[in-house]
């Protein structure tokens, strides 16, 4: 479900308005997030970080309203609930686009993601056909290869809906915590750096409550 954001009375009109104009209306910013509790949990239970990690981001970015704002047409509308759109790798070395439906519950959230990676594993290509092709997804992906600083996404700019871009990277260890950088890339048309040190907010308070 989704309602429409009545731009006429919306205290962000100007801004909403100036940024579209731009060729590339897309900020981001790289955070070491405190994964520690999400690591521990998934090393004692001994479930998948990859999983774990994506729930309490996802449930972060549902808790954010901004995060859940997409372009569509001429509209701007507000959607109830986001699911990750999330890169799958193959042994192969390739990679598949993968659909994960969100839960509030992470049992049921993690079970499902399974069933699809799963399936995706044992297929080849990048997996469009098999997306939904909605806005009210945002878009993931994990390099946990590499402990970035930043990060610059591909980004086709007359049709992205203002989803936001999220990725993961190499967990690392700093003062006795387990490090994992996070990067934001959102449309500044929707949403400013409040709305990301919201979510970032709602990050860290998700993943202590394990």
């Amino acid at each position: 479900m989704k309602k429409r954001i009545d731009l006429n009375t919306w205290n962000r009109k100007e801004h909403y308005n100036f940024f579209r104009s731009f060729d590339d209306p897309f900020f981001g910013m790289t955070v070491d997030v405190d994964f520690t509790p999400v690591y521990n949990y998934s090393k004692d239970s001994k479930s998948s970080f990859f999983l774990h990690s994506l729930h309490r981001i996802m449930r972060a970015a549902n808790a954010v309203e901004a995060f859940r704002y997409r372009i569509e047409g001429e509209e701007l509308v507000c959607y109830d609930t986001i699911h990750p759109e999330s890169t799958v790798g193959r042994d192969d070395g390739t990679f598949s686009f993968s659909f994960f439906e969100y839960f509030p519950d992470m049992e049921e959230f993690t079970n499902n993601a399974l069933l699809v990676i799963e399936r995706v594993k044992n297929t080849t290509g990048l997996g469009l056909q098999g997306l939904p092709g909605n806005n009210n997804v945002i878009h993931y992906s994990s390099v946990p290869w590499i402990r970035f600083t930043d990060m610059k996404h591909a980004v086709s700019f007359g049709n992205n809906g203002a989803i936001p871009k999220i990725s993961t990277g190499k967990l690392f260890s700093k003062e006795q915590k387990l490090l994992l950088p996070v990067s934001i890339t959102v449309n500044h048309a929707v949403m400013d750096g409040l709305h990301v040190a919201q979510f970032l907010d709602k990050l860290n308070e998700s993943i202590h409550s394990l």
